[in-house]
């Protein structure tokens, strides 16, 4: 019995640990306002026309996340836990009521 609970603790604390460090690693590596610049050499230039009008740099707006999409994997992670401690209490309420120490 010790040894399934410990198992139990361990996977719930992993699973803890996961939930909170998911959205950290997927976040690492990128940063916020990185642009690359492509120079296209033309043949144009070479014969007398000028160069092409630059056209503004095109900034792309990051849309947020609606509040379900952010909240929805926190809700699920407390919603397990809670229904996993329930279960537990539950068994070992039964499993009581079950047998009676005799004195």
């Amino acid at each position: 019995m010790k040894r399934s609970h410990n198992l139990v603790l361990l996977l719930l604390v992993a699973a803890l640990v996961m939930a909170i460090a998911n959205p950290v690693l997927a976040t690492e590596g990128t940063t916020e306002g990185e642009t690359t610049e492509t120079t296209v050499v033309s043949e144009q230039i070479s014969e007398g026309e000028g160069p092409a009008v630059e056209a503004p740099v095109v900034v792309v707006e990051e849309q947020e996340q609606p509040w379900t999409a952010r909240f929805i994997y926190p809700t699920i992670v407390i919603v397990t836990i809670v229904l996993i401690v329930g279960l537990a209490i539950g068994y070992n309420r039964t499993i009581r009521n079950r047998y009676q120490v005799v004195s």
